[in-house]
């Protein structure tokens, strides 16, 4: 497998990180680009603006080698336009710098998720399907698609993997699911309150959902590279629950009574609880002071807030051989908490 090189756009993310981490497990070489200066792993990092061409003019000698990209870097926007058009540019503007370095591009394997099927406006067809019609645009995520099919004359395979809310660490990512209700009841139990559901009750009671464990995603990619998968595949831990049935078990690992759901705006909340933060980083030894660092309650604000069901058909990627998705969500929550608490994120 040595002669495989895996590039990495987007490794500093929850799903990046897995991502690397996997490859890495299975032999592979691999190597990370993005604009920190900063390596994101103990990887060899390259350094550049996906949006600025000229910063991946130089890096000819080591995008060479590169015959594989796993792509999940993401640069959010409010207006739907622009972030298509960037995060499209953004795209096209690394595998430009690859074909021109001369890389034997193979295969470019990338992340959609829930967004490719309207996810983010609050409602959408489910059990969502891979073949299920596209909403109306504009969405980052099919000009990707359509980009990544163009190149399919040339002999350069494609691969889409489409989890749902992602559960995995990193540090600084806009949509971290796990780390919110981690720092979330950390507060809870710090200002002796309940740890109720920060959202509706119809969210909390009614609505099915989904999760993905990061580490899943990585060993999807692998598989998808090894087996030579094409074509776009939901993934998801391969169950799904009410929020009613895994809150308790929450509140519980923090030693809280559950109370009732109250929907609130956590973004606000956290925002004024920030000095009650800093003080129990700070008593307790913990890794980050800034809680905007750890996860941001606009996430939560609309995960939680959401009052139909969303949930993705993993039926495709079971019957191609992906046998990964096993998992019980409630644990792979636990296990992150636990996780969180190894690397000082709570106490």
């Amino acid at each position: 497998m040595s002669e495989k090189h895996l590039l990495v756009a987007g490794a500093s993310g929850v799903i990046g990180s897995a991502v690397v981490d996997s490859f890495a497990e299975a032999g592979w070489q691999v190597s990370t680009v993005g604009r920190s200066t900063t390596a994101p792993s103990h990887f060899p990092h390259l350094s550049a603006d996906l949006l600025e061409p000229h910063t991946l003019a130089s890096l000819k000698p080591s995008l060479k080698g590169v015959t594989h990209l796993f792509y999940s870097a993401l640069k959010p926007n409010s207006d739907p336009g622009v972030e298509a058009d960037e995060n499209a540019a953004m795209l096209e503007n690394l595998v430009a710098a690859l074909r021109s370095a001369g890389a034997g591009l193979e295969r470019i394997t990338f992340v959609q998720g829930g967004k490719i099927y309207g996810a983010h406006l609050g409602v959408y067809k489910t059990p969502a399907r891979e073949d299920d019609s596209r909403h109306f645009p504009p969405n980052l995520y099919f000009r990707h698609e359509d980009f990544v099919k163009s190149l399919e004359s040339e002999g350069i395979k494609w691969t889409a993997l489409r989890p749902d809310i992602v559960i995995g660490h990193s540090i600084g990512s806009a949509m971290n699911l796990g780390n919110l209700i981690g720092l979330y009841g950390a507060l809870c139990r710090e200002t002796g309150t309940a740890m109720q559901f920060p959202g509706s009750d119809v969210a909390y009671r009614n609505v099915l959902v989904n999760v993905t464990s990061a580490e899943l995603i990585g060993q999807a990619a692998v598989w998808a590279a090894v087996e030579e998968k094409d074509g776009a595949y939901n993934l998801t831990n391969g169950d799904v629950f009410r929020w009613s049935h895994v809150w308790p078990k929450l509140a519980e690992w923090f030693g809280l009574e559950v109370g009732e759901p109250q929907p609130i705006s956590l973004t606000q909340r956290l925002g004024a609880l920030r000095p009650v933060w800093g003080n129990l980083a700070q008593r307790e030894g913990l890794a980050q002071t800034d809680p905007d660092r750890i996860a941001l309650g606009s996430f939560g604000d609309f995960i939680f807030h959401v009052e139909k069901d969303a949930i993705f058909d993993v039926t495709k990627a079971r019957q191609a051989g992906f046998t990964g998705m096993s998992l019980r969500s409630d644990e792979a929550l636990l296990a992150h908490l636990e996780g969180m608490r190894a690397r000082k994120l709570i106490p």
